[in-house]
Formats: structure tokens, sequence, C-alpha cells
């Protein structure tokens, strides 16, 4: 089964606009007896042989897949806020997926390739692939809310970003970090389904990130050189992944006392139990997911799984939840997000409070923030 972002309201026919609400009021039936039914994180499809579960992946091993990887990548800036961010190019990813094609014993990786290339109609696939090579608007409102709140970044010790693809987000705030003469530690939890995504994307933006807010120019140079001929090319917009410079990257976080943690697979009863042992004792905890509740069934999925996360760190802890206000043709909205919240937070007396803040754009879309 396979999904795509590309709809708006105009693309669909009455008929599906009144399927769309049709769905919305089982949707809510449905929600309304959860507590009967079960919870969501423990449902035998999260188990079923198709569907990737979750894992570590090690650090190192990321950063040595990417030796001698030379990544093209872009630096802009966020629509309002005018942030800074850092983001490999695409068109880079496709070139790394197709000069790796039958040298790797992974079988997602000639979808995610296929996809990419636009050889089907899909933004992402179910079960197999589910977009996080590009990066999706809401992940950017994130960026835009946390910049207006300094708080969230110096507040917290602890971030975890589910489905975090690109990780905008978490690479603002490793940023803020870097930036700041302060050790007092960071932790940052970064899962998505496709551990390719983590390899392609995730530590290749945190990389670039690190390279373009600590490295002098003669760092930048030397760190790319290191191990090469001296007319190796250097330029802006590119970076040589040479083992000098990833040392480089692993030793300088871990002087600055950041961690950072990487979660593969499917979310779920063992997920939780992964991530929550990574979550260390009394931290303040962030948690981030953007563009992860367009379909029906794994919203309550997602909103089980930050009930769990929050309850377990009473003490300081926030999520924020950024989706586009309907995916038309998919089924998911922020709507039904609120439906579900409030009714768990109302019938199992939950101690968090819910409020929904409107993004100011063509595209509806909004943040749900839950503490």
């Amino acid at each position: 089964m396979s999904f795509s972002f590309g709809f708006n309201s105009n693309d669909l026919s009455d008929d599906e606009l009144e399927g769309e609400s049709q769905l919305s009021a089982t949707n809510s039936a449905k929600y309304s007896s959860v507590s009967n039914n079960g919870n969501p994180l423990d449902e035998d499809r999260l188990k079923a042989a198709d569907v990737l579960q979750p894992e570590l992946v090690d650090l190192s091993d990321l950063l040595t897949s990417l030796n001698n990887v030379r990544i093209s990548f872009e630096q802009f800036k966020t629509p309002k806020k005018h942030v800074t961010l850092y983001r490999r190019e695409l068109f880079d990813v496709k070139h790394q997926l197709m000069s790796e094609v039958g040298d790797s014993d992974d079988p997602l990786q000639n979808v995610e390739l296929d996809i990419l290339l636009g050889e089907t109609s899909e933004d992402l696939r179910k079960n197999v692939y589910e977009g996080g090579l590009k990066s999706w608007e809401c992940s950017i409102d994130v960026v835009e809310t946390i910049s207006d709140e300094a708080d969230l970044v110096n507040d917290f010790d602890c971030v975890l970003e589910l489905g975090c693809g690109t990780s905008l987000p978490s690479e603002y705030i490793f940023q803020r970090y870097l930036q700041q003469s302060v050790t007092h530690g960071l932790r940052l939890i970064l899962s998505d389904y496709n551990k390719s995504v983590l390899r392609l994307v995730t530590i290749p933006n945190l990389i670039i990130t690190w390279a373009k807010t600590t490295l002098s120019n003669e760092q930048w140079n030397l760190l790319q050189q290191s191990g090469n001929s001296s007319d190796v090319t250097i330029q802006d917009d590119e970076l040589l992944l040479t083992p000098t410079l990833l040392d480089a990257f692993y030793q300088d976080i871990q002087s600055r006392n950041i961690s950072l943690v990487f979660i593969s697979g499917t979310w779920g009863r063992f997920f939780n139990k992964i991530a929550e042992s990574q979550i260390v004792v009394n931290t303040s905890l962030l948690l981030i997911t953007s563009e992860t509740i367009y379909q029906p069934e794994n919203l309550p999925v997602v909103a089980e799984t930050l009930i769990e996360m929050l309850l377990a760190n009473l003490h300081k802890s926030k999520a924020l939840i950024a989706a586009k206000d309907i995916y038309f043709g998919v089924g998911g909205s922020i709507v039904e997000l609120e439906k579900y919240l409030n009714i768990a937070i109302k019938n199992r007396s939950i101690p968090l409070s819910l409020n929904t803040y409107k993004i100011d754009a063509g595209l509806k879309r909004s943040i749900v923030s839950l503490e």
C-alpha cells in the first residue's frame, strides 16, 4: 500500500471528502472505547513479520559507513524566523544510493531509490519506506516554534525525536548547544523507521551542522585533506567525510558531553522499552514528532507513545506534535489527534494538558503541545 502527501482539497471530489468525514466519525468512536480494546502499543500488527522491529543503531557503525563519502548540502533559512539550517541535498542521497546498488544487502534500498527517482507516484510505502529522506514542512514549523522559546533548548537535557528523518528540529537544538559555552550535557535520541534514513540524512545533517558551527576555515580544509593529496577539492557546500574528520566529530561531541542515540524500526511496546532504557532517570525530556499521524491506524500508537514517555518523566517533560490539519486521501488529522488525546486524558485521568497552535500558512498546519 502506498501513500502520497501531494493532495489538497481541490484534488478531491465531494465523494472523497465525504469519505474523509465518515472515516473521522468511525475513528472517534474507536478512540472513545480504546481503553476496552487494549493499548495500541500492544497490537499484533506491530509485531508482524513484514514490519521492521525496533533496534538500537550504533553510532560508530553509522560513521564507519560514511568513511570517505563526499556529501553535498544546502544552507537555508526558515521562512518566517530566518533560522539557519543545513541539510544534505536530496540529489546527493540519490547519487549515493545509485552508487551502492548491488553492493548492499539491504532489500529496501532499491525501493527507496525508485521512490526518490520518481519511478513510482509515492512519497512513502507502508512498512517499507516512510518518507524520511525528504524534509517536510511541519519539521520546519517545529524549528521556528523552538526558536521562539529559548527554554525549549536550555531547559531540556534529553530530546527524543520520533520519526526524525532529516532531523531538522534536533539539528537546531544540537546547533544551539554547540554555540553555547556549556557542557551540562545533551542527549539526542533519534528514531526513524528506516535504518538507511539514519545513515543517509540524519547523521550527515548533524555532522554538517557540527562542521559549519564549530570548525575554523583552516580546520574545515585540513580535516578534509587528511589522508588525501593536498589538491583535494574543498568547497563551501560539500564536505568530504574523511576518517580524520569523522573522528574529530566523534571526539568533539564527547568532550561537550553530547550523546547521540539512534533507534530504527516501528513504534510499539518494544520500541518504548528501548527508548526508555536510553533516557537517564530524572532527566528533563522534550519529545518531538512531525508528520507522523497521517495514517489513522498509527495515530493512536504515536499518541500512546508520547503519553507513556511523558508519564514516565512527569517532573519535567513536554511533547510537540506537528502535522498538517488534514491529510487528504490518507485519513489522519490534527482533529483526530486532539480527540484521541482528550478522550485518553479524561477517561484515564492522565495529568497532562493539551494546547494547539495554528501555523500561519496557506496549507493548514498545527502544533499540539502536550505537557
